[in-house]
């Protein structure tokens, strides 16, 4: 059967009225249930209850292992080496660091005197000198 065939069909039926007596059935349930306090719970229950109902030991399960993890990586901790700021003035710790590079050089076996290196200059990227370009085509 088409469509169009069941709407013309449902065009040609009559509307045919409700008897009187289911009216006024319908008409006392809805009075009776609109003055009749919804019954929800006959205990009330906390909202974190009622958010945790679905599945309690699913969740149960969940808070568990978060406090295994909490547990595991705070017994993980090492509490002796906490980095503490030096309060070491700025030249102490270059003549620290000085030192340091003089020792490194006595035992490597080079100068102890530091070199200055010269600045980075860069080169020209082609085989032509850069001032003297001067190219003609025929």
């Amino acid at each position: 059967m088409n469509t169009n065939d069941f709407e013309e069909r449902l065009r040609r039926q009559s509307m045919r009225p409700i008897p009187r007596q289911w009216r006024g059935e319908i008409l006392d349930a809805a009075r009776r249930a609109s003055s009749q306090p919804p019954i929800l719970s006959p205990q009330p229950t906390a909202w974190w209850r009622e958010w945790l109902w679905p599945c309690p030991q699913a969740w149960a399960g969940l808070a568990a292992v978060w406090l295994v993890v909490f547990l595991l990586n705070w017994a993980a901790r090492d509490p002796v080496h906490v980095a503490t700021a030096s309060k070491a003035a700025p030249a102490e710790l270059f003549l620290a660091l000085k030192e340091l590079r003089r020792l490194l050089a006595e035992l490597i076996g080079t100068p102890t005197t530091l070199e200055l290196r010269k600045p980075f200059e860069p080169r020209p990227r082609s085989e032509v000198p850069h001032p003297a370009v001067s190219i003609e085509f025929a």
